[in-house]
């Protein structure tokens, strides 16, 4: 009987390397072009007056974003 695999589900990027599908804040400001953290995260709150057009999503109180929609953004652009 094989072994279950613990890997997390990983995304072909744009540089053929395999990446999470979700990527913390600090991931994410490095896959966007090295933006600050503080930024993004300022961005993110219920009532910013510019909200960054990717939403995240919650996992208790961490923030994750999904590569295929930073992706789908980033083409959009």
């Amino acid at each position: 009987m094989a072994a279950k695999s613990t890997k997390p589900p990983t995304h072909e990027s744009r540089t053929n390397q395999r990446l999470p599908i979700l990527l913390s804040l600090k991931e994410t400001c490095l896959y966007l072009g090295n933006i600050p953290p503080k930024s993004l995260y300022n961005r993110t709150g219920p009532r910013s007056k510019n909200p960054f057009p990717v939403r995240p999503k919650r996992i208790g109180t961490r923030l994750f974003w999904d590569i295929r929609d930073l992706d789908a953004y980033v083409d959009s652009l």
